[in-house]
């Protein structure tokens, strides 16, 4: 019977079907593990009524909902009652858009005169999975939702009299009455917001990507929660389609919970990720436009980070949610100040309950900045009030060159690092969202050819080894003063890829502009 069961369950996922309803934990990796522990299941035996020596009343049980997309929960403890040796359980669930429910292929109607969706359902053990199906009006169709309850026999208590209501035994709190107790205090990022509750809950806001509800663990869903506040709980089997992402989540020590990428293994620069892919312990699961649902599945995601490129594609953030599997969008690229995109890290902290971690890392940060480049008087000294120039660029395959716009992060941290970008002034007449413009190169030459400093940006087109590798894609860099005097510099390939390193980034900048000689900057190297 248990190989015929995995059979079936793999033949429906090879062939790409998924019953309405499908959800994280309904996957081959789960009905696979369920099987090899099927045994010590049976071993420790299910128990019936008659073992637990129950008569007819009136009880109270806790009870375990696993399945659909977290958003649902049911009221825990609930009612037992118990006639003729045979137990009824009380299912009352936390929205009222449970039309009927299906136990052992019977179908339970709701006649809608609870304030939530509430049904009385036979059960015939305890402390053993129950498998039961919700169909539920809440999307645009309704869909029959999978899930499992379970129910433990050692919190059993009498009930004094059966006319009890199971409200009377015991209900979730409402999310109405969760009281927030702080924020989240953020000195730089704008993008997102986190809202403490005084119960230990946590709202998470992403700025237009939508609300989510931070369940801490040993804790219940909160009942009435708003259909658009997605409910998290601390996910342990990570998508990631966000390349920066990863290098705040090693910050953390948080990589063992990222499983899944949408980034290959030859594509990374973090050793640690490129290690992880290496041993299997962390996998290739397509990319943001394309993602393999069978390996998503079958590896138990619980949450997908990706970032805004899957707004181009929203019919994938829709199946994945479908599945059962949470969806963030994060957003750093659109924070203003280039230490907001790092400060993201603090949510990362909230996700993985590494708050602390989260908090010293990026102070560490700050302070290291700081100690090297916040002392204006002596910058000053330096310099002789005098700002150093830089330009920032890459030459494209048809001439063309790549600059960062006025207002765009680099050109932020060429300032802070005490510099100033040449292009401060540039317009761009498409007003587009993206931080880099092309010129032409007379432009380029314009603009930057008194210029102090050029940092080429080797992250599209791949490093320069030199300077007569750059001087072959136009003639023209032969007359810039940066060129003459041996001031140019290539970034590494591993940049962008390292977002904990924007600090780092901006001291190598003021350490290429001030210090005479710099030797061993960690993301630039001199062109010779």
């Amino acid at each position: 019977m248990k190989t015929i069961r995995l059979l079936m369950i793999g033949a429906m996922l090879t062939a790409g079907l998924c019953v309405t309803g499908c959800s994280s934990q309904n996957t081959l990796g789960e009905a696979t593990t369920q099987i090899e522990n099927e045994a010590t299941i049976q071993e420790q035996g299910p128990k019936s009524v008659q073992d637990l020596a129950l008569e007819d009343g009136v009880y109270s049980v806790a009870v375990t909902l696993e399945g659909g997309s977290g958003r649902a929960s049911i009221q825990t403890p609930t009612k037992l009652r118990i006639e003729d040796g045979k137990a009824y359980l009380t299912i009352v669930w936390s929205s009222a858009n449970y039309d009927y429910m299906i136990v052992d292929d019977v179908k339970y109607e709701w006649n809608g005169t609870e304030e939530f969706s509430t049904y009385e359902i036979p059960v015939a053990s305890f402390d053993s999975e129950i498998s039961i199906i919700g169909d539920t009006t809440a999307m645009s169709e309704p869909h029959e939702i999978a899930y499992t309850i379970y129910l433990d026999s050692t919190t059993i208590q009498e009930q004094q009299s059966e006319s009890q209501t199971s409200d009377e035994v015991g209900e979730a709190i409402s999310f109405e009455d969760l009281k927030i107790e702080r924020s989240m205090e953020l000195q730089y990022a704008n993008q997102f917001q986190v809202d403490y509750y005084e119960s230990g809950y946590a709202l998470i806001t992403i700025e237009d990507s939508g609300s989510f509800l931070m369940i801490p663990k040993g804790m219940q869903t909160p009942q009435n929660v708003p259909e658009q506040i997605t409910i998290l709980k601390q996910p342990e089997n990570i998508y990631l389609l966000s390349t920066s992402v990863m290098d705040l989540f090693r910050a953390i020590d948080g990589l063992d919970c990222i499983k899944l990428t949408g980034t290959k293994e030859s594509d990374w620069y973090i050793e640690e990720a490129r290690a992880a892919m290496e041993s299997g312990d962390m996998v290739y699961a397509g990319k943001y436009n394309a993602p393999d649902y069978e390996l998503i599945l079958s590896k138990k995601c619980d949450l997908a980070l990706e970032n805004t490129m899957i707004l181009h594609n929203p019919e994938v953030k829709e199946q994945l949610e479908h599945l059962g599997i949470p969806v963030i969008i994060e957003r750093s690229s659109y924070e203003g100040h280039p230490l907001g995109r790092m400060e993201w890290v603090k949510l990362y902290g909230v996700l993985l309950g590494k708050e602390q971690e989260a908090e010293a890392f990026f102070d560490e940060q700050l302070a290291h900045l700081n100690e090297t480049i916040a002392n204006e008087e002596e910058k000053n000294d330096v310099t002789g009030g005098e700002k150093k120039t830089v330009a920032f660029f890459y030459i494209t395959s048809n001439g063309a060159v790549n600059v960062r716009k006025s207002g765009d992060y680099v050109s932020k941290m060429i300032d802070m690092a005490g510099g100033e970008y040449v292009f401060r002034d540039l317009v761009d007449e498409e007003e587009n969202a993206l931080s880099t413009m092309r010129i032409q190169m007379e432009a380029f030459y314009a603009g930057a050819k008194d210029a102090d400093y050029l940092i080429y940006n080797s992250t599209i087109d791949g490093e320069i080894k030199n300077l007569d590798m750059l001087i072959q894609k136009s003639e023209l860099l032969k007359d810039f003063k940066a060129v003459k005097n041996g001031n140019v510099w290539c970034t590494e390939k591993s940049m962008f890829q390292e977002s904990t390193g924007i600090a780092e980034f901006i001291v190598d900048m003021h350490r290429m502009m001030y210090e005479e000689n710099p030797e061993d900057l960690q993301y630039m190297f001199q062109l010779k």
